[in-house]
């Protein structure tokens, strides 16, 4: 069968069918990445809060799920996407189920704040730079991770992105802290 395969955890090996010419040539996160961004954040997540704000196909916020991060807030857009994710979890067994968004990043960031619910990790693959408003977005959206106060005390926020894209070296009150590079795709950490 093809499709995306979960790495590591509870659902290790599970497959998500998700054909991205199916959701509108949707970007999808490489193997490779994936199992580099857990590796950066560590391998297990037990406890952690972890958002995945732009989840396309749910891929990385499900790893996250898979790894023992809870709460777990995945959060797509797109309703089509949204209720492929949604399906797919309906058959798995959880002992915290995560909470799915079907929001704007922003509207979701305000749900969380409103809800009083903070993660570790906020993992952005936004599709910013096929868009007019580019990379200046980025900017604009770890600002708002900041202003509602959703990221715990030591967290990070996760940044997919074009290898050619330059972040800012601060936003806000975070710290560009590192870059890593994997082929055309690169992670950046803010702290």
């Amino acid at each position: 069968m093809s499709g995306i395969r979960i790495i590591a955890g509870e659902l290790r090996g599970r497959v998500l069918p998700f054909a991205n010419r199916d959701f509108d040539n949707a970007d999808i996160t490489p193997q490779k990445v994936k199992g580099a961004l857990f590796s950066m954040i560590g391998e297990w997540l037990h406890g952690r809060g972890f958002l995945d704000l732009y989840a396309g196909s749910g891929q990385i916020g499900i790893e996250a799920l898979s790894r023992g991060a809870d709460p777990v807030v995945i959060n797509e857009k797109d309703p089509k996407r949204f209720r492929f994710i949604k399906t797919w979890l309906s058959n798995i067994n959880y002992a915290s189920p995560p909470h799915l968004l079907n929001f704007t990043d922003l509207k979701a960031l305000d749900y969380l704040n409103q809800s009083r619910i903070s993660v570790r990790y906020v993992f952005l693959d936004p599709p910013y730079e096929k868009t007019k408003e580019g990379i200046a977005r980025y900017r604009d959206v770890v600002m708002a991770i900041g202003e509602r106060g959703i990221l715990d005390d030591g967290g990070q926020i996760v940044i997919q992105h074009f290898h050619r894209a330059v972040l800012d070296e601060t936003v806000g009150p975070f710290r560009l802290r590192t870059t890593k590079k994997y082929g055309r795709t690169s992670l950046s950490v803010y702290e």
